[in-house]
This record gives structure tokens, sequence and C-alpha cells, in this order.
């Protein structure tokens, strides 16, 4: 069996030291299954900000997961920290995948197209730290800020609200999903090395909690 993980730099390992303690591989060794790691630090789901226009975005990539028996798609975080567009257009008709909204029903409707492969949208989870108040395509650290996911971004967004159309969103296109901000015993100042990456306590709550959710959808 194979699981294919498209994800940030959470799902990457960054500042991990030792990488065979990151969350993939540790859902995939209690399945003992083949393991693949799409993970890239400082990618957005929406084509928008950081991935405006570097093919990096979770959309650009989704034809990384072909093949794969299960595939879990774990992002948001990005997009709440360094978006430069809102989550919905003004004119709900304009389906332009800079937003957030319109991103996000795409990778659904690319996980309902493929019955083959069970599907796994996991939510980020509620921490800290650093966003780029200015916006925009390029990673500007002069407008850095360091916030908790509680206080508005730049588009006024909360990271609760992309939390709640990635978990609305799979609910309608009737997919999986594990809401991390909802679940309980992660704490940023315990599970994080930084704020917001994990530490390995982090991610063998995070594997934990995956494990958890994919023995459900295997049943």
């Amino acid at each position: 069996m194979k699981i294919s993980f498209l994800g940030d730099s959470i799902t990457f390992g960054y500042a991990l030291e030792n990488k065979s303690k990151k969350y993939s591989t540790l859902v995939c060794n209690e399945f003992l299954a083949e393991e693949e790691n799409f993970g890239i630090t400082g990618t957005l789901m929406a084509r928008s900000g950081l991935n405006m226009y570097d093919d990096k975005a979770f959309l650009d990539r989704l034809n990384l997961l072909e093949g794969a028996e299960i595939a879990v798609i774990f992002g948001g975080t990005n997009d709440y920290f360094w978006t430069s567009d809102p989550i919905y257009p003004k004119d709900l008709s304009d389906k332009n995948t800079k937003y957030f909204i319109n991103a996000i029903n795409e990778i659904c409707r690319f996980c309902k197209e493929r019955p083959q492969t069970k599907f796994l949208i996991v939510t980020p989870y509620p921490h800290h730290g650093i966003g780029n108040y200015y916006g925009g395509p390029i990673w500007s650290w002069e407008g850095r800020s360091e916030h908790d996911t509680s206080e508005p971004n730049i588009c006024g967004h909360i990271l609760l609200d992309y939390v709640n159309v990635l978990e609305e969103c799979a609910q309608k296109y009737d997919i999986p999903v594990l809401n991390l901000h909802k679940e309980q015993g992660f704490d940023w100042t315990k599970h994080t090395i930084d704020g917001c990456h994990p530490n390995e306590e982090g991610h063998k709550w995070l594997a934990d909690k995956i494990i958890s959710k994919i023995k459900e959808i295997l049943l």
C-alpha cells in the first residue's frame, strides 16, 4: 500500500532534526505502507501570495497523488499567514483559484473524481507564527508580524475561517476530513519548535490523530 502526503513545511518536517520522526513516516510505519512525502515549505493551497506564479501551490501539485491508495492533503496554514487574497471573491461568479474557497472546491472535485484513492483532508491546528501583513507574491520579511492564529491576517481572516472552509467543502463533497482545530491536546508551547512547526512530540500527536482517522476510513 502507498500513502501520499501533500503538504507544506509541516509535512516536509521543517526544523525536525530526525526526519524519520515526521508524522508522515510514523503513519506509514503504522500501516506498513510505502511513503510519498510531497511537503514543500511555504506553500499555499490556493494560487495566491507566495505561490501566485511558481506552480508550487497545492492545486498545481495534485497530480502527484495519482496512483496512491491513500492520499492525505494537509494545508491551509500558509493560506492564512502568507496569502495576498481574501477567502471569497467580491463577485461569487469569479472562479479564480487565487481565492481560497475556489481552490478548495477544485481540490475537493479532484478527490471526488478519483474514487480509487481514499482521500483525507486535514485542517491546520491553532498556533503561533509569522505572517506577511503586506501580502503580495513576495516573501516580504520587512512586513512580517508574529502573532497567534486567532488574530486577523491582512485580509481580515483568522485561521478558523480557513479551517471552516476546508471542513465545509470536504463535507459537501463527502470527503473525510480531520479538523485539528477542534482536536483536544495540542499545545503549541509544548508541541512545536517555533510556535508553528511540530517537534518530535508534535509530529507524534499529528500521526496518532491521522492514524486513527485513516483506520476509520478503511473500515
